[in-house]
Parts: C-alpha cells; sequence; structure tokens
C-alpha cells in the first residue's frame, strides 16, 4: 500500500521525466513528435546524469499515436534528445500509425528496442510485426521505419520464419 507522499514523488517523477524527454522524441506522423509523451507505471527510477529513466510494473507509453506496453522500459537520452527506448514484456507491445494511407503497424517481442533517430525498430525473441494485414514472426525482426523495410531472421533452423502477405488490392476495393 503507497502511502500520500510516495504517490506524489512518483507523479513529480514521472511528469518531470516526460517533460525531460517530450521535446526531443521525432516519430512517423509529423504531429507526433510534438505530443507530449505519457507514461504510467508502478515504479520510476531517473538517472538525469546517465540521461536514463527506468519506468517498471505494467508500463504504458503513448506520444500521438505511438503505443507501447511492458512490463519494463527505459528511455535514453543524448545529446541530440531522446534516443533510444528498450521494452521488456510477456510480450511487450508496440503500435504506431506510421502514415495515414497504411493503418496501424503493430509488433510484439519479448525485447523491443526502438531507435528513435535511425527510426529504426528491433524485436527479439517471440517476435511478431504486422502491417496492413501482412504478418513477420520470428525470433529477431529489424523493421527500418522510414525505409519501410523489414528483415526477419531466426538462428536455429527449427525456429523457421513465418509469414503472412495480402494479395495485391484492386483500386475498387480501396
Amino acid at each position: 500500500m503507497r502511502n500520500k507522499k510516495t504517490s506524489t514523488i512518483l507523479t513529480s517523477i514521472a511528469a518531470l521525466t516526460a517533460s525531460f524527454f517530450a521535446s526531443s522524441l521525432c516519430l512517423a506522423l509529423p504531429d507526433d513528435g510534438t505530443k507530449e509523451i505519457n507514461i504510467a507505471s508502478d515504479t520510476a527510477f531517473l538517472d538525469k546524469l546517465a540521461g536514463q529513466v527506468t519506468y517498471t510494473g505494467n508500463v504504458k507509453m503513448q506520444q500521438g499515436s505511438l503505443k507501447i506496453n511492458a512490463d519494463k522500459i527505459t528511455i535514453s537520452r543524448g545529446d541530440d534528445g531522446l534516443e533510444k527506448v528498450i521494452a521488456h514484456g510477456q510480450p511487450a507491445q508496440y503500435e504506431q500509425l506510421i502514415n495515414l494511407q497504411d493503418g496501424k503497424t503493430q509488433a510484439y517481442g519479448d525485447t523491443i528496442i526502438y531507435h528513435t533517430l535511425a527510426q529504426e525498430l528491433t524485436l527479439l525473441k517471440n517476435a511478431g510485426l504486422e502491417k496492413e494485414g501482412n504478418v513477420f514472426a520470428g525470433d529477431k525482426i529489424v523493421y527500418l521505419i522510414k525505409e519501410q523495410r523489414v528483415k526477419a531472421e531466426s538462428p536455429e533452423p527449427q525456429d523457421r520464419i513465418r509469414m503472412v502477405i495480402q494479395p495485391k488490392k484492386d483500386q475498387a476495393e480501396q
């Protein structure tokens, strides 16, 4: 059971860290990067000198269309702003509207590493990526968001990559 002082401290840490990172996240939709970052968790630990904040316990992060749900999220900041978001879960989940034409991109994995400046999403262990009904699943998936490229691999022969590719839509269906 939390006392009022602990709740106030956690709320203050969350507000401080949100403002600390909010101005620097550059995401796919033009207005995502201008939106504030909202994070809810059971605990938070800020190491301002290292430029890191770690959230644990049913963590929910949102900025614009970007949503990440995980058991633990660590956010790292460098001189150029927000650099990396690492999420761990069983699985951790990612969702974002990359552009208005394609609908939401959804992804999951035991570990999600989002390099914000490079706009690269790496999904590790029990990983999957779904976009427009196309599904990639395997042990490791790297999604280059700007380039719209996906690389999936699995180090073990018995853990093959699985894909579902939708047929091309007719103009009349769009």
